[in-house]
């Protein structure tokens, strides 16, 4: 098949969550399609797409939109209007490199990686479209707005939330199937959009690149790792030092945080204090993740899977989690991982498992089984190739009865 894969970001160098995912599951279609990918990119995202160019039959990219660019100024503009994910992701230069690729190739399918390339929706009638989501966006503003102190942050992320509600369930209808990371998240958009194909393909680690080394970790090391200009992250360090990394002092004074990801904010830099390390930007997130003793998910907001758990897991790692953050995976508490909500509860088994080597052993031997057996990248897009067969087929034979009109045309 020939596929096309839209997304509103490079999928290489993978920093965040959702270039992971879009990358490794290119990564695993290239294996049996020719794979082309068009993307937003910077000047220096645009030199580091080697390794993506490998993988594909084309990688094409157009600069990012004012709106991605000059945030605040286009969040402002949204309030009268579309949600600012619309601004953010709209190019009249990408939807003509759009228009271009489709004159020139014949794609059977078109992926797109997240209702915010609605824009791009209206494709040919001979072209399968499948919609990877990756969260459900409108859930996690809704979940924001809800647990934002701010009054005014509330009320424009509920506002925002409304719109791209109803902006991003309209993407939903408008595709021949829609893709979900858990089975949590395919029953939250069955319930709105209950015509709509659904499948879940969940997100994934490459257990090759991460797993257990037999180095010697450092009993005192707690890790937190993620993209530090993703708001769901921000808020879930911030939370921890400042409600949960005190418990943990007051039992562990020798115990050390270690955050890694790239931008951090002011807020989150300034953290650098009683025992807290904020690292910024790293090259490669597995030399801090052998060194820790505990790996620490204190979500409070978020949506889809956590593909930070998974690394954890894959590397043999003790993981505290909160209920959300750990939501649609198929863990089971105690077992692969500890999950607490109260911060007294969650510093509690942190310290635990900061003291007890022999839990530590067992839940990281435990959670890379668990990795092995059910998240491997290779799994998965097994899982992802055998759809795309199947909606192909069905397509071509769709196709082939007269008068019958498809999603999107």
């Amino acid at each position: 098949m020939e596929i096309l894969v839209l997304a509103p970001y490079p999928p290489h160098p993978h920093y965040f969550g959702a270039s992971i995912r879009t990358y490794s599951l290119v990564r695993m279609l290239a294996r049996e399609h020719q794979v082309t990918v068009l993307c937003f990119a910077s000047p220096e995202e645009r030199a580091a797409l080697g390794p993506l160019r490998e993988l594909c039959a084309g990688v094409q990219t157009v600069d990012h939109p004012p709106g991605a660019r000059r945030k605040r100024l286009y969040q402002i503009r949204a309030l009268l209007a579309r949600p600012y994910s619309y601004y953010a992701t709209y190019s009249p230069v990408m939807a003509a490199a759009l228009a271009r690729l489709l004159a020139q190739r014949r794609f059977d399918l078109v992926q797109l990686e997240g209702g915010d390339m609605a824009p791009y929706y209206k494709l040919p009638a001979t072209i399968l479209k499948v919609l990877d989501e990756h969260n459900i966006e409108y859930q996690l503003l809704e979940r924001t707005w809800r647990q934002a102190r701010s009054p005014l942050r509330r009320l424009y992320n509920r506002l925002e939330a409304q719109k791209l509600r109803r902006a991003e369930l309209a993407a939903c209808q408008r595709v021949d199937a829609v893709l979900a990371t858990s089975d949590v998240d395919r029953a939250a958009l069955a319930r709105d959009v209950p015509e709509v194909p659904i499948h879940v393909i969940p997100n994934g680690v490459d257990t090759a690149f991460f797993m257990p080394d037999g180095a010697p970790e450092d009993p005192r090391s707690v890790l937190f790792t993620g993209a530090m200009d993703y708001h769901p992250n921000t808020d879930g360090v911030l939370y921890f030092a400042g409600e949960i990394w005190p418990r943990i002092r007051t039992q562990a004074l020798e115990s050390v945080l270690t955050v890694v990801g790239k931008n951090p904010p002011a807020r989150v830099r300034a953290l650098t204090r009683d025992g807290i390390v904020v690292t910024g930007t790293v090259p490669d997130v597995r030399p801090w993740m052998r060194r820790a003793a505990v790996f620490v998910v204190p979500l409070r907001v978020g949506g889809g899977t956590r593909l930070k758990i998974l690394e954890a897991l894959a590397s043999g790692r003790a993981v505290v989690s909160t209920s959300l953050g750990c939501e649609g995976l198929e863990i089971t508490p105690g077992e692969e991982i500890i999950v607490a909500d109260a911060p007294q509860a969650f510093a509690d088994a942190v310290v635990r498992c900061l003291r007890d080597p022999v839990l530590r052993a067992r839940l990281g031997a435990r959670g890379r089984a668990l990795v092995e057996r059910r998240y491997r990248w290779e799994a998965i897009g097994a899982t992802l190739n055998d759809l795309y067969r199947e909606l192909a087929g069905r397509h071509g034979s769709a196709q082939a009865e007269p008068g019958l009109v498809r999603r999107g045309s």
